[in-house]
């Protein structure tokens, strides 16, 4: 059954990209992706802080809703990778968009980019 508030944005596109883009480690999970496939173990290293449960039930979220999708390479052993689906691509304008506000931001508060919480790999894309 759905709650009150629930009925209450139903159909809402603002409410429906949220869920993608509002949680703690979304936008970095498809930032992350905009160039190249992903292993597990490269989330970790790229995103640090998060943890395996969370970034399984991420990556399903996103595989249900068919923003990424699993892809198993098989040499030189069975390995799952993840790469945005042409929807999942959609929203990489968007997060650049908002990548690029934030760095501006940042810099207005002269921020120091090590105080950051940004991946190194975002901020040099920006900076190119």
């Amino acid at each position: 059954m759905m709650s009150n508030a629930e009925s209450l944005y139903l159909g809402c596109p603002v409410q429906h990209a949220r869920q993608f883009i509002a949680g703690k480690w979304q936008m970095g999970i498809l930032w992350n992706l905009r160039n190249q496939a992903l292993g597990f173990t490269e989330f970790k290293q790229l995103l640090p802080g998060i943890s395996d449960k969370i970034l399984t039930e991420e990556l399903d979220f996103f595989g249900e809703k068919k923003m990424i999708e699993r892809i198993n390479t098989d040499f030189p052993v069975t390995k799952p990778s993840y790469q945005l689906t042409a929807t999942g691509k959609s929203l990489i304008p968007l997060i650049t968009n908002i990548v690029e506000w934030g760095y501006a931001n940042l810099q207005e508060e002269h921020v120091n980019k090590t105080m950051s919480m940004t991946p190194m790999p975002a901020i040099e894309a920006i900076e190119q």
